[in-house]
Parts: C-alpha cells; structure tokens; sequence
C-alpha cells in the first residue's frame, strides 16, 4: 500500500474517531457518574449541527475571519447548548434518574423523537449545508504531511478531541468537581449524606456532557451536511462505542472510539459496501466474549 493511500485511511480514521469521541464521552459519564442511560445523548449532536449552519449562514460581516469562525462552533454553539441543557435537565432529565434503565431507555427515546420534531420546526426536513463563505474548511486549506496533502481543518478537530480527552482526565483526577464526580459515580447517596450539593453536580456533569455532544456536531457540518439522519447514525454509533469500550469509562470511550475510526475508515477504503456491517459485527464479537467492554466496571478514569 502506498504510503499516501495507508496516511488517507490513518488521518480519515482519527478524524472519524474523533467525531465519535465527542458523540459518545457524554453518554457514558452520564451513565458512569449519575447512572441515567441516556438514549437522547446523540440528538444533542443533531441539533449541535443544525445550531452550528444556522449560525455560520447568519453572522454577516465577520466570514472573513477564520478565527471567529472557529470560535463559533468550538466556543459558541458549546456554551450555548451548555445554557440550555440546564434547564433541560431540570424539567425533562431529573424526573428520570430514580427510575430502572429499561424505563430511562424508553423515555430517553421519547425525548430523541421530541428533539427531532423541535430541530424539523425550526429547520424543516431538508439537510442544510454550510456556505462556501463561511466553511472554515475551506478557508484552512490543507498541509503537507510526509509529503501527502491532508486537511487543516479535519487536524484541527482531531486536536480539539485530544485537548478535550486530556482536560477531562484531568478533570477527575485533579479537580473538586471530578473528585467529587468520581465518588458520586461509586456511591451517590454516601456523598448526598456528606452535604454535598449533588443536584448542582448532576446539572454539571449532564451540560458539559450535552456540550461537547454539541461541539462534536459543530465541528461535523464543516465537511457535512445537517440532517435529521444524523441523530439516529449518531445514536447507533455512539452506543456501539460505549459497549464496546465499556459503560461509564473516560478510557473505554478513547480506546473504542479509535478502534471502531480506524475499522470503519479501512471498511470504506476497502469493503465501502458493508463499512457499517464490519463496525456492528466487531460489537457483536465484544457483546459474545467480553459484555462488559474493555474497560467496563473499573470507574470513570481507571
């Protein structure tokens, strides 16, 4: 294989573990540390992408800079959605988190159908893309690497996953509100007795998780268009990642994501026609001979 064609797959690979990343890190820590499976995660990716187009087609004079368009999908639609899903949590998720997981499954799923119709009100059934104008792709052009052209902007994203995953880490292992976090994920009642505010912690941990599900969907649309697909692709693929990589762990979602990236990135090189059956069938062989994961029941970070 040339080493050109193996550096494509390699870099598609990780730009789509990356993707995945952002998807699926929500949904197990949300699991891991507040024990509410949440089949609603992906749609926060959805409605991050429809949030991102609509943003980058409407911010007028300032196409011109590079840096505020990225400002806008890596700082902005992130911070909105972080609002947002605050209150989201306090009127919709809270009700849900004493109940038996086949009940939050099916519930959860009430709110995935009730976040597509709100994302078809607002944005109607039709895939929108972002304009030439304001797509930061292509205004980042793209760079030699070992003498093959790759896309600045696909490296970019690939970077912000990796400052993510290490500011996560280091989140829990060095931070009150990881510590904290970490503790509530082993025995929640024991930190409500010790005076905690774990309501407050609970409304945390779930915005930043729906945030960087919304900053995974933002960075997507550069290079795709927003779909009312993209939620369900999305649910799919992010649940494969956590069975895989075992429910409730930083470290599973990093190694699954990277896995199933570089699978389905030689699946579309090579087997184009069964990529996602290739994915599916490599999460079947877990669910067989390991239904915990890979790193399944040790905590959030270990």
């Amino acid at each position: 294989m040339p080493i050109g064609t193996f550096l494509g797959i390699a870099f598609d690979g990780l730009y789509f573990a990356a993707l995945l990343f952002f998807a699926s890190i929500g949904l197990t820590l949300v699991f891991g540390i507040l024990n509410l499976l949440n089949m609603a995660h992906a749609a926060f990716y959805g409605f991050g992408a429809y949030l991102a187009v609509w943003t980058l087609n409407n911010i007028g004079d300032v196409t011109t800079s590079t840096v505020v368009l990225l400002a806008i999908l890596v700082l902005a639609i992130p911070i909105v959605v972080f609002v947002l899903s605050a209150a989201l949590d306090k009127s919709v998720f809270a009700p849900l988190y004493d109940i038996e997981p086949v009940y939050q499954l099916l519930a959860t799923f009430g709110v995935i159908l009730m976040l597509d119709d709100i994302i078809k009100f607002i944005w109607g059934a039709s895939p929108i893309s972002v304009d030439a104008a304001t797509d930061p792709s292509r205004q980042l052009g793209s760079i030699e690497l070992l003498g093959s052209s790759v896309s600045a902007y696909r490296s970019f994203v690939i970077l912000i996953a990796v400052l993510c995953a290490v500011g996560l880490y280091l989140m829990f292992v060095k931070t009150k509100l990881g510590k904290i976090s970490q503790a509530m994920s082993e025995d929640y009642e024991m930190v409500q007795m010790l005076g905690i505010n774990v309501n407050r912690v609970r409304v945390l941990i779930f915005s930043i998780s729906v945030a960087l599900a919304a900053l995974g969907g933002a960075l997507f649309v550069p290079f795709a268009v927003a779909a009312p697909s993209v939620t369900l692709d999305y649910v799919l693929l992010s649940f494969a990642v956590i069975v895989i990589g075992g429910l409730g762990s930083l470290k599973g979602v990093v190694v699954a994501a990277l896995l199933i990236g570089m699978v389905r990135s030689l699946g579309i090189a090579f087997f184009p026609a069964i990529e996602l059956a290739i994915v599916f069938a490599l999460m079947a062989v877990v669910i067989i001979f390991r239904p915990e994961g890979f790193f399944g029941h040790r905590g959030v970070v270990e």
